[in-house]
């Protein structure tokens, strides 16, 4: 009896892992409709951003301003969103995946899980942030001073944002970009119409380049967010089913176990009897 006590307690934390799998998925489920909804919302204003942004560089000296030009360091900025938690499967594996190879750099991070590989891989790590359930501009404001700050200053010579970007529930892909120097050629692409700008071009510039690498990192904030939650959701209800299957084998195998014994049992009772006749 000792075999079937010990496959019922199993059978009994795996119940209660089940259970906890389980309302974890609901949770994240709920967290995930929102983040994702925030994400998808936030595309067509950066899109729109992008596109004004488009038809103002062609009026301006493009070698004019520090943000469109290169300083000549050789030292490269990485900005590196991950999450806080564990729990969601391999998004942050993947996002590590691509810093492969990375050298002569100095990171920028957003949640626990990319600040524990940059101090575990002895990396300079300039600027520390949380990554908050709630998801605000005002850090995208701030990201974008220290970047732009060490920019100008000639400590970094480019910036690149790694980001895990929402497609689906079911799949996220890690992502880099650069940031600065802003890339012209991209840009330059998406110009088709004439735009008239008040109160002038220079008046405009520094704040539409400054608001254009903030609205690149916020909206990286909500992808990350949203990737988050889908990756925890998907990976708890992996969870859960394979505990059903677990549970499923388990009491199979202790139904197994116990009707052997109760056969071990009646064939001993027979034998005995068959002895005393």
């Amino acid at each position: 009896m000792a075999n079937t006590r010990e496959l019922r307690r199993r059978i009994k934390s795996v119940k209660n892992t089940s259970q906890i799998t389980r309302a974890m998925e609901m949770v994240a489920a709920t967290k995930m409709k929102r983040a994702q909804n925030q994400a998808i919302s936030g595309r067509p204003y950066k899109e729109n951003l992008y596109s004004s942004l488009a038809r103002l560089l062609p009026k301006i000296d493009q070698e004019s301003h520090p943000l469109l030009v290169g300083n000549g360091s050789k030292t490269a900025g990485v900005v590196l969103l991950s999450t806080d938690k564990g729990l969601v499967g391999a998004l942050n594996t993947n996002l590590i995946r691509t810093l492969v190879g990375s050298t002569n750099a100095i990171y920028y991070t957003v949640g626990k899980k990319g600040r524990s590989f940059v101090v575990k891989t002895g990396k300079e790590l300039a600027g520390d942030f949380e990554n908050r359930d709630s998801v605000t501009f005002r850090q995208a404001v701030q990201l974008t001073k220290m970047i732009t700050d060490a920019f100008n200053a000639g400590e970094i010579g480019e910036v690149y944002l790694v980001y895990p970007q929402f497609i689906s529930t079911l799949k996220q892909e890690a992502k880099k970009v650069k940031l600065l120097p802003i890339s012209l050629e991209s840009i330059e692409t998406v110009y088709t119409k004439e735009f008239l700008f008040e109160p002038n071009v220079d008046a405009l510039l520094d704040f539409i380049l400054m608001h254009h690498i903030e609205t690149q990192i916020y909206q990286a904030l909500l992808e990350t967010k949203a990737s988050e939650h889908s990756s925890r959701m998907v990976a708890m209800k992996n969870a859960t089913d394979n505990a059903k299957e677990l549970v499923e084998d388990l009491t199979l195998t202790y139904n197994q176990t116990r009707q052997d014994a109760i056969t071990k049992e009646i064939l001993e009772i027979s034998s005995a009897s068959v002895a005393i006749e």
